[in-house]
């Protein structure tokens, strides 16, 4: 038990019995107060002397020996209480000394983000359970991840571990962060971030490293990954057998196109009936690029023969291949993991899933820039 006394005139004096990482807490905030109002008065007569065109290397002798004077004093307090939470909190927020580099201006700036980025988290102690209830963690863990790693699965997924291997095994803290990056990536509305998921279940969940998940979630976990798993960009199109309107059978690793767009739809939903007119016009203008487009009707059983009612209301009969399963032989449902229509994927010759999950009126554009950037890697 500490108790806080405070006056309501004067919230900066306070004063803590009782606790003396409280008290050491309110005693660093009282004496970085009164520093910052140093270094407002000299920021404010910096300006000044700037706007009048005058000599400012004498302020910016008393800023930097200010700066260096609340460095030491936080340093002091680190090493003398290194076991508070106060010293966790200094540490935590001070920033990472980057040394001098040589080489040319790209050499050097390379040069310090790869050892900004190395040293990141040099003053945060996983160790200390404490940092997972502090106000800064989440969001440097967050620009770690955002903003200093490249945004594409494979480099994600080295990040996530290495960050992970920095805290105690099964802490309270590694617990956290594997739930948190798991459920992240459930929800990433960018494409192809369902591979981090994948990663995270596999590697963690699916390796018994997390005793506290119930054996129902750890089940629906795997068996979302195991779904999205099989089509997941880069990977090899499920080869499913699907039927026409006459019943002929339609293989997908059959179909012969430069690149081939799998639209999964039905004739009831109302955003295919919206994205309709896109795909209609895409697949007319994009015929001589090598495109061609296959719906894909998800409806089953006697429900299977509004898919045909569908394909002629929806002006879709010129389109290269109108298929359905309706006695779900195939069971594409799962293989191409689809839970909601209308779901694009997007293939390339041998069947490689190039991008999916892009919206009808986007698929000109995106087509267009994979044509580019196959153009560039020739």
């Amino acid at each position: 038990i500490f108790n806080l006394h405070t006056d309501y005139n004067d919230l900066q004096n306070i004063k803590v019995k009782g606790s003396e990482d409280n008290k050491l807490f309110f005693d660093y905030l009282k004496y970085i107060s009164e520093k910052n109002k140093l270094a407002q008065d000299l920021a404010n007569k910096k300006k000044q002397l700037e706007d009048n065109k005058q000599d400012i290397s004498s302020v910016n002798q008393e800023i930097e020996k200010l700066d260096q004077e609340v460095k030491s004093y936080q340093r002091s307090l680190i090493t003398k209480y290194p076991n508070t939470l106060t010293a966790l909190l200094i540490k935590a927020n001070m920033d990472i000394d980057i040394p001098e580099f040589t080489g040319t201006k790209d050499e050097v700036d390379l040069k310090r983000y790869y050892y900004y980025r190395k040293h990141y988290f040099d003053n945060i102690d996983f160790k200390n359970s404490a940092v997972l209830y502090t106000p800064f963690i989440h969001n440097k863990i967050e620009t770690y991840i955002d903003k200093l790693t490249v945004p594409v699965p494979d480099s994600i997924n080295i990040t996530i571990d290495s960050l992970l291997k920095k805290m105690p095994f099964q802490s309270e803290v590694w617990k956290y962060y594997v739930s948190y990056f798991l459920n992240k990536y459930a929800r990433s509305n960018y494409i192809g971030m369902d591979a981090v998921y994948v990663h995270m279940a596999k590697e963690y969940y699916g390796k018994g490293l997390t005793p506290w998940v119930d054996e129902k979630s750890l089940i629906r976990i795997l068996d979302n990954a195991l779904r999205m798993e099989g089509v997941l960009i880069g990977k090899t199109a499920p080869n499913v057998t699907l039927y026409t309107k006459d019943s002929l059978p339609v293989k997908i690793g059959d179909i012969q196109a430069k690149y081939l767009v799998l639209l999964f739809w039905k004739p009831d939903c109302g955003h295919c009936k919206h994205a309709m007119p896109d795909i209609v016009k895409f697949a007319k203008e994009y015929k001589n690029k090598g495109v061609k487009v296959a719906t894909i009707c998800t409806k089953l059983g006697k429900k299977a023969e509004k898919c045909w009612e569908g394909v002629k209301d929806l002006d879709m009969e010129g389109l290269d291949y109108n298929l359905a399963d309706p006695k779900n032989l195939s069971g594409f449902h799962a293989e191409y993991n689809v839970r909601a229509t209308p779901t694009i994927f997007v293939l390339d010759k041998d069947k490689k899933i190039l991008i999916k999950q892009i919206p009808a009126d986007k698929l000109g554009e995106v087509i267009d820039n994979i044509i580019k950037q196959e153009s560039q890697d020739k």
